[in-house]
């Protein structure tokens, strides 16, 4: 059981006054006031200045005043208490009812009655009125929006009222809470904006304690932090919910379980009400505080395992930790166990990404299954995690099943669970107008006006358009991953429609989107660029009503075309051949397009439509991308030599490897990995630059550059649209370059990126919904159209923190307020930490959308890691590891079910090319149940790459993927003897490595308690005489601080 958290509070009411905020006294700009059934009059009339507004109300008639012209047009009062005006009549002894209201919602009436100060009612004479803003609150309407005060009709006849000086008055304290940060940084929440004129003064926070010595006597603060940021957006009227935030730092560690009371006094409101806080709370640092981040799915046993200290403390900036004598961490299963202890790395000071001292916790040693979480003292823990060769099972599933739920089509209950919903209503697309003055328009064409047919494909994004540019990219990621790693593609999987069709799920869940794509083709050719509405959807597909319209051929989106359904003809061969030959037919009738269309066409720019412009001024590059797509379907020679001639005229950067709008890379790609006959030039080129510039770049911003180990841009003003929260792109860069370049190792640097999204960044924030514990609740998605569904679709991966957002929005400008946002955010180059701008909000575009690309680039890496099994194949892997473990690697591998299996043959190689036979384990033949299998190599190489091949009786063979693992001794042969009790000699032999060794020998936390030089080729002894009895470990380490051994020391 953990500790439990207690916390005492009181807030202690402080005498207040009020301040005001002018909705209207019309004063300013008289002739500008929205208004209806009532007059803006000058003159005696007004109860102060010159100006009042006459109701004019009638049996069907209600007037009304707005707020336009006193700047507080949709302003929001849901934070004052009181409403407040003088009103009087030209008849005396009368009343009215009132309500406010704005674009989307009306308040409750009020009577007024009951609020006029002074008995008699509304008289000649002006009275003032008062009433608690809670009258007219309802049920979605807070009054977060007002645009006007609507009086209610009358039926006499010739009745006016007078009303002046329209305000609201605040006249509660704000609340304040407590949370603590760490043993040293208490936290405290106030539930308004505040006046931070005196919030720094270190004498208004006293912390005590009557049983803790270092505070019996009342401690300040040593330093102060203030942070603001939006948390999310009120629906329907945006208002931003802001988090106000003061972090006190003290000089002295708190107690773990030490009582304590903490005062603040002198918090106050803008509007001047004062606040003081007097509480007692006993500190645990067992809670999650945020400072402990991990992966919160989990970790394969056989990857590396990193999580992060760290924390970011507003204009205090970073959460103090010792970054010399690092702090010791500990990984506790769900028994709260240590299973492992290790120190801390010290990584960097990233003020301008995540505002942190960044700490790595390795703990890549810990392989046995189980549920875990990460402990540092003083700091907390992390969210629980799993470690498990199916921990991204569930997460291959809801991504994959998130392309279902982009379908244009009715979902039914049966296979969509709670998301089940209508489809698109039009299942025909009108040619739009703009089509007439194209330069590819031509008399073959449908007619300007006419209706062509138009169903299936996926919804683009939020919106519910569907283009041909990222249907073209989705289309490379997830074939390409068909392509390398079939396996993981079963039928059956997913729940979709199609499932038990005997097809892998993921070509049926493809084919759903190329039956639409065949049908953006016109007769001769040319491919159409999108079917989009005219504006911008906001309800549900079946909501959208309004014509679809199809805008006209470009060059680019042909091209394309030509190599997506070159890529369907290829990979749908075996389960759809004549629908595969159509592709094909297809796919070369859009080339013969091209070939009689020289020049590009210019960007898609069509007035009257609002839709994703995917903006892409060049062709040269896609038609590279389709003729290497269809030489590697057909091996014609024309389609080789015409890649060669576009591949000769653009420039070889392969760093966009999955833009919608560059394709180089997928250019190159397709060349370098057909069958047929290439030209060595450009393969071995895209080889290199892979190696030498690409992974080179990856690399260094990964593991110098960024402390979360991104591979986004240094500069973090690129931060956005998914360049960090969307790691999962990386990823697959990995996986695939592991491929091609022949170095699984690159396998584990993918692992790392899926660390990212999944909970380890600085914000401890999932950015897939419906996975981790903090995962979006309201990315841009049809999903959360409000009051529809209660939560999101699982699966959809968000772009996540942004640099900026674009100003067109009253959104945008409400979380970059740098009223809202402290310390400063509002420019891409202020100071606030770039990976914590993020809101989740579906009004924060760049933050909260996705595009079918990103969804499509998370399936690829977490099928790959998943457990998935297609059932055609006879043998299925359920594991497949390789692990270097005292100067041996040891080849671990479990099968769930055999079919004809006669035996496996262990494969090793130095390069991953040539492979040798080193040893050979006879299979279980038939069996449907777990088997575990294991060969020791006793004799690796200093660079190892293992497979295994896999026999079956009749002589058919399958190979499984290729595993790196490292020599555990470096080239090094180490041996440890216990010459006598607490004696031990050290052996080591090298024919490489002449370098001083390290041993080490640390204490169960993982403490260092004895270090001595080891010198190799010379016995080297060492004794623990002088250590506590307990259980030790001894590490040898190389110079590089590579941990070459390691053994159990028992000390009597």
């Amino acid at each position: 059981m953990y500790k439990i958290f207690f916390l005492f509070m009181a807030v202690i009411a402080v005498p207040c006054f009020s301040q005001t905020k002018t909705l209207w006294d019309g004063e300013a700009n008289p002739a500008s006031c929205n208004k209806a059934y009532g007059s803006v009059v000058s003159g005696s009339d007004a109860f102060a200045g010159d100006v009042c507004f006459r109701a004019e109300p009638d049996k069907f008639h209600m007037p009304k005043i707005g707020f336009n012209c006193s700047n507080a047009w949709r302003a929001d009062i849901s934070g004052f208490d009181e409403l407040r005006f003088f009103i009087k009549s030209n008849q005396n002894l009368q009343t009215t009812s009132i309500r406010l209201t704005t674009y989307f919602a009306q308040s409750n009436w009020v009577d007024i009655g009951s609020y006029i100060q002074g008995a008699g009612g509304i008289t000649t004479d002006y009275k003032e009125v008062r009433i608690p803003l809670t009258l007219f609150k309802k049920q979605g309407y807070d009054l977060t929006s007002i645009e006007y005060l609507e009086f209610a009709t009358t039926t006499l006849n010739q009745l006016f009222f007078f009303i002046d000086d329209i305000q609201v008055v605040d006249l509660k304290s704000p609340k304040l809470s407590l949370q603590p940060v760490s043993s040293r940084v208490l936290k405290i929440s106030i539930s308004e904006r505040f006046d931070t004129t005196g919030c720094y003064k270190n004498a208004n926070y006293s912390l005590a304690s009557q049983a803790e010595p270092a505070y019996l006597q009342q401690q300040h603060p040593i330093k102060i932090g203030r942070h603001h940021y939006v948390k999310d957006l009120l629906p329907t009227s945006g208002v931003p919910i802001v988090a106000y935030e003061l972090y006190l730092i003290f000089d002295k560690p708190l107690t773990n379980a030490g009582l304590y009371n903490l005062t603040v006094t002198d918090i106050r409101d803008l509007s001047g009400n004062a606040a003081a806080l007097d509480t007692a709370f006993t500190f645990n640092d067992l809670a999650i505080y945020g400072n402990v981040k991990a992966n919160q799915v989990g970790y394969l046993p056989d990857s590396p395992k990193l999580g992060k200290l760290g924390n970011f403390l507003g204009d205090a900036w970073f959460m103090p930790v010792d970054s010399v004598n690092t702090p010791v961490f500990e990984v506790r299963d769900e028994a709260d166990q240590v299973v492992y202890s290790g120190v801390s790395k010290f990584l960097k000071a990233d003020s301008s990404f995540s505002g942190e001292l960044v700490l790595d916790l390795d703990f890549s040693e810990v392989t046995i299954p189980g549920t875990y979480y990460l402990y540092v003292e003083g700091y907390g823990r992390s969210e629980t995690f799993t470690i498990a060769d199916e921990v991204y099972d569930d997460l291959h599933k809801h991504t994959a099943r998130s392309l279902y739920y982009q379908r244009s089509g009715k979902l039914d209950s049966q296979h969509a669970d709670n998301w089940q919903r209508g489809g698109l209503p039009a299942l025909v697309a009108e040619i739009h107008s703009s089509h007439a003055s194209s330069p590819l328009y031509s008399a073959s064409d449908p007619a300007v006006g006419s209706k062509i047919p138009m169903s299936q494909g996926w919804l683009d994004a939020g919106d519910y358009g569907r283009y041909v540019p990222t249907a073209a990219s989705a289309l490379f990621i997830l074939f390409t991953a068909f392509e390398l790693y079939p396996q993981k593609f079963p039928d059956n999987y997913y729940n979709i429609p199609e499932s038990g069709n005997s097809i892998p799920d993921l070509l049926d869940e493809i084919k759903y989107e190329t039956d639409w794509l065949k049908q953006m083709q016109a007769a001769n050719g040319g491919v159409y660029f999108r079917v989009t509405p005219a504006t911008w959807s906001t309800g549900l597909p079946e909501d959208e009503v309004s014509t679809l319209f199809v805008s006209e051929k470009t060059t680019q989106s042909t091209a394309l075309f030509a190599a997506a359904m070159a890529m369907a003809a290829r990979n749908m061969k075996a389960y759809f051949p004549n629908y595969a030959q159509n592709c094909l037919d297809m796919a070369k009738k859009a080339w013969g397009f091209l070939q009689l269309h020289p020049q590009a066409s210019v960007p898609v720019n069509v007035p009257g439509i609002s839709a994703g412009p995917y903006p892409d001024p060049i062709d040269l590059d896609n038609r590279a991308w389709a003729a290497a797509e269809l030489y590697k379907t057909t091996g014609e020679v024309m389609y080789n030599n015409t890649f060669l001639e576009y591949y000769a005229k653009i420039p070889h950067e392969f760093h966009a490897t999955m833009s919608w709008a560059h394709h180089t890379f997928k250019a190159a790609w397709a060349y370098s990995t057909t069958k047929f006959p290439v030209s060595n030039a450009p393969v071995a080129e895209f080889k290199s630059k892979l190696n030498t510039e690409v992974l080179v770049n990856y690399n260094h911003r990964t593991m110098n550059i960024h402390a979360y180990h991104g591979a986004y841009h240094p500069f973090k003003g690129y931060v956005g649209y998914g360049t960090f929260g969307m790691a999962q792109s990386y990823a697959f860069d990995y996986i695939m370059f592991s491929y091609l370049l022949s170095k699984p190792e690159l396998l584990d640097l993918a692992k790392i990126q899926l660390d990212i999204p999944l909970g380890n960044n600085p914000l401890s924030k999932s950015m897939i919904t419906g996975v981790g514990k903090n995962a979006p609740k309201f990315p841009l998605h049809w999903s959360t159209v409000q009051n529809k569904h209660t939560e999101p679709v699982p699966g959809i991966p968000v772009f996540g923190p942004a640099a900026s957002l674009v100003m067109n929005r009253p959104s945008s400008f409400a979380i970059q307020d740098s009223a809202n946002r402290y310390p400063y955010g509002f420019k891409k180059e202020d100071p606030y930490p770039v990976l914590r701008r993020y809101t989740d909000a579906r009004e924060a575009v760049e933050m909260s959308e996705f595009t079918i690309q990103e969804i499509a680039v998370t399936i690829a890496p977490f099928a790959f890691f998943s457990t998935a099994i297609n059932d055609a194949l006879p043998v299925h892997f359920a594991s497949f590891k390789a692990q270097a473990e005292q100067c041996h690697v040891n080849v671990h591998w479990t099968t769930s079910q055999e079919v004809n299996a006669d035996y496996f043959v262990i494969q090793r190689s130095a390069d991953a090319k040539t492979f040798e036979d080193i040893g050979r384990v006879s299979a279980a033949g038939s069996s449907s149940i777990s088997k575990q299998y294991r060969f020791t190599d006793s004799l690796p190489n200093p660079r190892n790459y293992y497979r295994l091949k896999q026999v079956d009786y009749d002589g058919r063979y399958q190979f499984t993927r290729i595993l790196y693992a490292p020599d555990a001794c470096n080239g090094m042969k180490i041996n440890v003897l216990q010459k006598q009790q607490n004696i031990y000699e050290i052996q080591t032999e090298s024919t490489e490595n002449t370098d001083l060794l390290t041993g080490e020998v640390v204490n169960k936390r993982g403490v260092p308690r004895k270090r001595f030089d080891i010198n190799p080729g010379i016995a080297t002894r060492f004794d623990t005489f002088d250590l506590p009895a307990d259980i030790y470990i001894l590490q040898i380490k190389n110079q590089q601080g590579y941990r070459l051994y390691t053994q159990k020391l028992l000390v009597h």
